[in-house]
């Protein structure tokens, strides 16, 4: 009984205060945060995932129906319209039915002390001290607020019981519905959880669920805003609840937590990572993501094409769209629950050969031409002073084309370049496209030989950074970040660069082509223009398909995720290698992903093309003197570097000439 007096003393200096008009001094205090959840958007405006540390969501005053502020008010405060905060006359009778009673069966706190005690003072004992600045700060709150917004404060703040704070997060709990759409039933038994939100649950005690919907029906009654005959009807209906609902589902769990850890590192969310958590889980963030749900289901269906057995090796498929650096489709595993580890953003391993794109181009930008010859064959190679020799086993022999070498990927020929170019331009060549692991400073790495391996997501965003003619856009999985009103809080700076100049990524592009169309790639043929790569690591431990169409780029891994196991005898695969499944799964996602869009052609810079004069009989750039020539058109490392072999013709005969005599030769 002692807290209710305390009540009173204090509901009695607060009337004291306000007869004589003395204000209490301000309370330097500020609201306890109550979290909210968060929504996680895909990029169809469809929720994907809801993030809570509490079921939670406000609304606004509006929101609010008519029928719920009325059962609200006659069951919790019916004279929080007329008073200042506190109620002196709800205060006496409540300690007079509570002396009757021998225990508190009323309370006599207004909706404003509760919404006080809530998000300004929550927890600890209740003290004289501590009564007293609940009253004092609820006749503070009535004088900076208004009722509607202390009532709509106080509806998002109050706890309805099964995990659902507000009145928002309880109408779609118990019926499923937004609590702008309650009935009167519905508002009747949100308005009687409040004073008891678990003894009355209408889950566990339906009866006491029901006993307290009529208290609120009753005192609607009583108050005048409802008439007799409908409380009866109301109070005799069923609950009407739904099932409990299970915990909000995650769609695609791989990529939400792909976007949840690249929220928790950023600084701009936090000081440190205790706090992104509350901001991320209890700030009612809005976040808009990338991933398109339709392109997700084809890419979860080709990764499903290839898994028919518990033990088959682990599929990765990452999907970026080389305009605007958009994850749009990213396939981590199998199955969430049973590893969480994600194999597409997190998972490094070695790219084997579809590494040797970045050395393509690293000479191609170093002024070599997909026309020049380097020699193929197997090599032992120096690597430095007193170091053992590289030695390099090549399939191929002779001098191959830089585009002939690619197209059947040569480990002999690209061994060669790794050392005429060093790998240092190779691995800023890679970091530049998108590469952001560690790539070690070994000529190996043009082999797929690297320090910690690679991502597919990363391999999928360096070449869709050819498919954009050579500028690299950041990849994002994030489009906006918002509060829970709308209000816009961060955004992503994508800072395109330019990684390579448009020719060499012309030149790159047609080389991936005649991988796909004729070289190791060719299981992945499309009936578009498409580009892309194979990779093998050592002993087929893992196995790639890196590709991009104008459109899309997509990076597809196969292995076992303990990296220990080599893919032998997989589905009737001997050696599975790049040119085989990986291969297969990209076609079958590129084929139903762009079904319907014309087959573009990848951009040609036209700028840099210049026309010259050809000798069609020799190839070579003519001269004057050439009898016949037609006009060439191109760019420059795709014109002749050397002229036609016709010379100035030679001179004429001369009119007089030394006639021998015909007996012999002149005597002198």
């Amino acid at each position: 009984m002692r807290p209710l007096l305390s009540l009173v003393l204090c509901c009695l200096l607060a009337a004291c205060d306000q007869v004589v008009e003395i204000r209490p001094t301000p309370l330097a205090l500020s609201p306890v945060d109550t979290p909210q959840q968060s929504l996680v958007y895909a990029a169809d405006g469809s929720v994907i995932a809801t993030l809570r540390l509490a079921n939670r969501e406000n609304v606004a005053r509006g929101d609010l129906p008519r029928v719920l502020v009325d059962a609200v008010v006659a069951a919790e405060d019916r004279r929080f319209f007329a008073h200042g905060g506190l109620d002196l006359r709800a205060v006496v009778r409540a300690a007079l039915a509570n002396r009757r009673a021998g225990q508190v069966v009323q309370g006599g706190s207004t909706i404003t002390q509760q919404l006080v005690k809530n998000r300004y003072l929550p927890g600890g004992a209740q003290t004289l001290r501590r009564k007293t600045a609940e009253a004092r700060l609820a006749l503070e709150l009535e004088r900076s607020a208004s009722k509607d917004a202390i009532l709509t404060d106080y509806l998002n703040t109050v706890y309805f019981g099964a995990g659902a704070y507000g009145v928002q997060a309880a109408a779609r709990t118990y019926f499923g519905v937004d609590v702008a759409d309650l009935s009167l039933t519905q508002a009747a038994l949100l308005a009687g959880l409040i004073r008891s939100p678990e003894s009355a649950s209408p889950y566990s005690r339906p009866h006491a669920a029901q006993g307290e919907r009529r208290r609120v029906l009753d005192a609607m009654v009583a108050t005048a805003a409802l008439e007799r005959p409908a409380a009866e009807a109301a109070a005799s209906a069923s609950l009407g609840v739904q099932p409990p609902p299970p915990p909000p589902a995650t769609r695609f769990p791989y990529f939400v937590e792909h976007v949840k850890r690249v929220l928790l590192a950023d600084p701009r969310f936090g000081p440190d990572e205790a706090a992104r958590v509350r901001l991320l889980f209890g700030g009612g963030l809005r976040v808009h993501t990338t991933i398109d749900p339709a392109l997700q289901g084809q890419a979860e269906a080709a990764a499903g094409t290839f898994w028919s057995a518990p033990d088959d090796p682990e599929v990765a498929l990452a999907v970026v769209r080389p305009s605007d650096g958009h994850l749009v489709a990213a396939v981590g595993g199998r199955d969430f629950r049973a590893r969480q580890f994600d194999l597409a953003t997190q998972g490094r391993r070695q790219p084997g050969s579809a590494f040797k794109t970045f050395a393509l181009v690293a000479a191609l930008q170093a002024g070599m031409r997909l026309d020049d010859v380097v020699d193929s064959g197997s090599v032992a190679l120096p690597r430095g002073p007193g170091g053992p020799p590289w030695v390099v086993r090549s399939a191929t022999r002779g001098p191959l084309s830089l585009r002939d070498a690619l197209a059947v990927s040569s480990n002999g020929a690209f061994a060669r370049l790794a050392v005429r170019l060093g790998p240092e331009r190779v691995a800023d060549q890679a970091h530049a496209m998108g590469v952001t692991s560690d790539l070690g400073h070994e000529e190996a790495l043009v082999l797929g030989g690297l320090s910690e391996g690679v991502s597919p997501l990363e391999m999928a965003v360096a070449y869709a950074t050819l498919a954009n003619g050579g500028v690299h856009v950041p990849v994002t999985a994030i489009t906006r970040v918002e509060d829970a009103d709308g209000r816009p809080l961060w955004r992503p700076d994508l800072g395109p660069r330019v990684a390579m100049d448009p020719e060499t990524a012309h030149l790159a592009t047609q080389a991936l082509r005649s991988v796909v169309e004729e070289g190791t790639g060719s299981a992945a043929r499309l009936d578009r223009p498409a580009a892309g790569k194979t990779g093998t690591s050592q002993r087929h431990r893992d196995a790639w398909f890196v590709g991009f169409t104008p459109q899309l780029a997509a990076a597809v891994w196969i292995g076992y995720p303990d990296q220990e196991r080599p893919l032998v005898g997989v589905h009737g695969v001997a050696r599975v290698s790049g040119g085989t499944w990986p291969a297969r799964i990209w076609k079958a996602f590129m084929q139903v992903a762009l079904a319907g869009q014309p087959a573009a052609d990848f951009p040609y810079p036209a700028h840099l093309a210049r026309t010259v004069a050809v000798d069609p009989s020799t190839g070579g750039l003519a001269t004057r003197w050439c009898p016949l020539t037609v006009q060439v058109t191109g760019l420059p490392k795709e014109l002749p570097r050397f002229t036609c072999p016709h010379g100035p013709p030679p001179p004429a005969p001369s009119e007089t000439a030394v006639v021998p005599s015909p007996s012999g030769p002149a005597s002198p």
